[in-house]
C-alpha cells in the first residue's frame, strides 16, 4: 500500500458504513460510536481490495496520519502547527477543544432535521476530549482560519508549485468508485460530489475530489473539494484563485438542502468576478 492510495481512498479500506461486510463486522463486534480516542481504536484495517483497484471513502487520511507521527517523530496536531497553522498565523486552531477554552466557548452547536424544524444534536460525532489527532477528521476551527489555509495553498504560500500542481490532478489508478454517482444512496452521493454535478466526470487529487471538467458558471477544472459530516463544504479553484467554505452544522451528512445551498453560495461567488 502507497502513501498516494492511501491519500486518495484507493488503499483497500473502507468506513463500516460504505461497505455491507463492514457493517455486517461492526454488528457482530456490537454497536459503537463510529469514532474512539485513537485511530486504532476507531478503524480496523481490512482491506476489502487490492490497493489501487477502486476509490471507496475510507479512513485511509487517519491512518496517513498515523504515518506522518510515525516519519517525524511528532504528534500529528505539532506537526501541522509547525507546517501549516503557524505558516499563515491560523491560531486558532487544534485537535484538542479541551486544551482551548477560549475555542470550547464559541463552538458552535449542531442541528438535525425534525420534520420542518431543527432540534440541537446531543450525540457528538467526535469525542472531546481526544487523546490524538485524527488525520480525517476532528480538527476544530474557524472559517477565518481555513480560508488563510487555503489561501495559502492559492498563493503557494503552504507548498511548493510541483507538489500543488500534483494535489489538484486526478491520481487514482482506477476510477472504479468515482464513475457512476447515481449508484450511491443520495446522502452519501452529496457528501462525496457535494456541488459538483453528477454528469460532471470526477476522480481524486492528493486529498479531495477532482472535477476534471469545468462545471459551468462556477468552478474551474480540476478544483479540490471535500466535506464534513455536518455538512460543512469547501473548495479550492486554482484555474479561477478562488476558494469557498460553507459550515452548516447540520447533520446527518449530505444534506440535500444544504448541497441545495452550497450550489447557490458557488454561483453567486462566480458571478461576482465577472
Amino acid at each position: 500500500m502507497a502513501l498516494r492510495q492511501m491519500l486518495t481512498h484507493s488503499s483497500g479500506m473502507a468506513y463500516v458504513f460504505m461497505h455491507p461486510l463492514l457493517t455486517r463486522y461492526q454488528q457482530l463486534q456490537g454497536e459503537r460510536p463510529l469514532i474512539q480516542q485513537t485511530v486504532k481504536e476507531s478503524y480496523h484495517p481490512f482491506l476489502l481490495f487490492e490497493p489501487g483497484k477502486r476509490w471507496l471513502y475510507s479512513p485511509s487520511l487517519d491512518w496517513a496520519g498515523v504515518a506522518v507521527e510515525r516519519v517525524t517523530s511528532m504528534k500529528l496536531g505539532e506537526y501541522m502547527k509547525r507546517h501549516i497553522v503557524d505558516v499563515v498565523s491560523a491560531n486558532d486552531i487544534t485537535f484538542h477543544l479541551d486544551q482551548r477554552e477560549d475555542l470550547r466557548a464559541r463552538k458552535a452547536k449542531n442541528w438535525q432535521r425534525v420534520g420542518q424544524s431543527l432540534e440541537e444534536e446531543k450525540n457528538p460525532v467526535m469525542p472531546n476530549p481526544v487523546a490524538e489527532g485524527q488525520g480525517g477528521g476532528g480538527l476544530y476551527a474557524t472559517v477565518n482560519e481555513m480560508l488563510k489555509i487555503y489561501h495559502g495553498v492559492l498563493t503557494e504560500k503552504l507548498l511548493r508549485p510541483e507538489t500543488i500542481k500534483i494535489m489538484f490532478q486526478p491520481q487514482l489508478e482506477n476510477n472504479v468508485g468515482l464513475d457512476k454517482p447515481d449508484e450511491y444512496p443520495v446522502f452519501v452521493r452529496n457528501a462525496i460530489w457535494n456541488a459538483v454535478p453528477s454528469d460532471v466526470s470526477v476522480s481524486f487529487g492528493l486529498g479531495g475530489l477532482v472535477n476534471i471538467a469545468a462545471v459551468p458558471e462556477r468552478r474551474g477544472v480540476n478544483s479540490l473539494t471535500w466535506s464534513g459530516i455536518p455538512n460543512c463544504y469547501w473548495w479550492i479553484d486554482i484555474e479561477h484563485g478562488v476558494a469557498g467554505i460553507y459550515l452548516s452544522q447540520l447533520v446527518p451528512m449530505g444534506d440535500q438542502k444544504s448541497v441545495q445551498l452550497l450550489t447557490e453560495f458557488e454561483k453567486f461567488v462566480y458571478s461576482t468576478l465577472n
